[in-house]
């Protein structure tokens, strides 16, 4: 059975067999060995709905961080995933069509796909990098009950589980505020990462050459997330975000943050006038952490009368970068 605390793939067996989650089952093992005569009964009360926790990270789902590139923070968002069903040729060695029940970033990724062809398709003219930011800065943090999202074990999830939410399509075509980054910028950071020959095979462009190119650390990326070393020696880093919300709005910033975590972000309020405006913002953080934690997390959000445009804020031990 492919199960890990409460996540239950569902699959075939047969008539004969009644899936249940480790959770579930572990129950049942303890039922039996302590019952002298166990007894048990299926009665099957058809789909249920609304179940809740919902939605939470199951036990397949790719945790963070990103070993090659680990000052970007890894996995970018949450969608459905879990016993979806989908579309399906009639006849496969995999089972037969017009549908079947499957699970993994096989079905969660056209969820996605979806929600930015529809920010797409409102916004033209916007750039992958801020339909992107769209889909991260508006995502939910909160279950169905108002709660954090949880992971297979019921315990709350961390960034490195959720990255910045569960994507929310309604928010994610009026984000208010982007945070878009340019083909120099990505090509500067590929430069920094990878040099000449990694920029060549990503961009598929043999002629291409660092040597004219700003190199981009991880942290200085204008990514819609923010990864920084978890050290008592203050680390700065800049971000610019643009207005795609009404032409005056006013944004002012909201912290989260833990007690281990000082963060100071100048200027605190951010004006603009009108629509395609940018604004540049610089975020120093340090921690007096001595837990031994390998990461502390806390959210950075620019709230207007209209939007709230978070970003988690990771710390990470492990993390060693050059300073601004």
């Amino acid at each position: 059975m492919l199960a890990c605390g409460f996540t239950s793939v569902l699959e075939d067996y047969g008539p004969d067999v009644v899936q249940v989650t480790v959770a579930d089952g572990n129950s049942i093992s303890e039922y039996v060995r302590t019952t002298s005569k166990p007894s048990a009964i299926v009665i099957y009360k058809n789909s249920l709905l609304g179940v809740r926790p919902s939605p939470t990270v199951e036990a397949f789902s790719s945790r963070g961080p990103c070993s090659f590139s680990p000052g970007v923070l890894k996995p970018d968002i949450l969608a459905p995933g879990l016993n979806i069903i989908a579309a399906w040729p009639p006849v496969t060695i995999l089972g037969s069509g017009p549908f079947h029940i499957k699970s993994g970033t096989s079905m969660s990724t056209p969820h996605v796909s979806g929600v930015a062809a529809l920010v797409k398709s409102i916004h033209p003219k916007w750039s992958a990098s801020a339909i992107k930011s769209a889909i991260l800065t508006t995502a939910d943090i909160a279950d169905s009950r108002g709660d954090p999202i949880l992971d297979e074990q019921h315990q709350k999830a961390s960034a490195y589980a959720m990255g910045a939410g569960h994507v929310n399509p309604t928010k994610a075509i009026d984000p208010g505020l982007v945070y878009d980054i340019s083909i120099t910028e990505y090509a500067g950071y590929i430069c920094a990462l990878l040099g000449d020959q990694g920029l060549a095979i990503i961009a598929r462009n043999p002629w291409l050459s660092c040597t004219k190119l700003p190199k981009i650390p991880e942290a200085q990326l204008n990514y819609p997330t923010i990864t920084v070393p978890l050290k008592s020696t203050p680390f700065t880093l800049n971000r610019t975000v643009t207005n795609m919300g009404p032409a005056d709005s006013v944004y002012t910033l909201k912290l989260y943050t833990p007690k281990s975590l000082t963060i100071c972000v100048s200027p605190e309020k951010l004006v603009f006038s009108k629509v395609g405006q940018k604004i540049q913002y610089s975020m120093t953080v340090s921690s007096n952490a001595n837990d031994g934690k390998k990461f502390i997390e806390g959210s950075l959000s620019w709230v207007s009368r209209n939007h709230v445009v978070r970003s988690p804020v990771v710390a990470a031990a492990d993390l060693d970068f050059p300073p601004l």
